[in-house]
């Protein structure tokens, strides 16, 4: 196996790996060789690259901010998150 090092990671990069390491029981070097291989799989469908933690975290973004999009703003929650699996579906 080859080794890698990649540096200058923005610290909210850093961070997020750290939790979603944390939520899935490994260390963060396991979930960064995780998300590598299931970004780089020829097998998997580009539109799954979204998973349940992106829909949160966007839908809290939207909760807790003003949208960045204007689209949004006048959205209820059940319409903004069929307007996010739309979205999800061109990934």
């Amino acid at each position: 196996m080859a080794t890698l090092t990649i540096r200058n990671i923005p610290d909210g990069v850093k961070q997020a790996l750290r939790e979603r390491a944390a939520r899935h029981g490994v260390s963060m070097e396991e979930e960064a060789r995780r998300v590598l291989e299931r970004a780089t799989s020829s097998q998997s469908p580009r539109h799954s690259m979204i998973d349940a933690d992106e829909i949160m975290r966007r839908a809290r973004m939207l909760r807790d901010e003003k949208p960045s999009e204007a689209r949004y703003e006048t959205m209820t929650q059940k319409e903004i998150s069929d307007e996010l699996w739309r979205d999800s579906d061109g990934l």
